[in-house]
């Protein structure tokens, strides 16, 4: 089974959003300049789309402008009860 892809929404100081994902390896993909909210999660289900695809689990973490965790949900992979 693949491991798991962390990924993060960030809201940046300028009033916009910014996904950060880290594969297992420890290599970094950054998608910034999102103008809401709803498009970095538009951005987020991309990802969970592909990285299911993958068999790889998706860990989305969303924080505030200064960085502190406002909530956590766990995105399962295809075939692994989650939906």
């Amino acid at each position: 089974m693949a491991k798991p892809v962390e990924c993060r929404i960030v809201g940046m100081p300028d009033g916009r959003f910014a996904v950060i994902a880290v594969l297992a390896s420890g290599k970094v993909f950054r998608h910034a300049g999102l103008t809401s909210l709803a498009e970095a999660e538009e951005s987020v289900g991309m990802l969970r789309d592909l990285m299911a695809a993958c068999g790889a689990p998706v860990v989305v973490e969303v924080s505030n402008r200064l960085g502190t965790q406002v909530g956590v949900r766990v995105d399962q992979a295809v075939g692994s009860g989650g939906t």
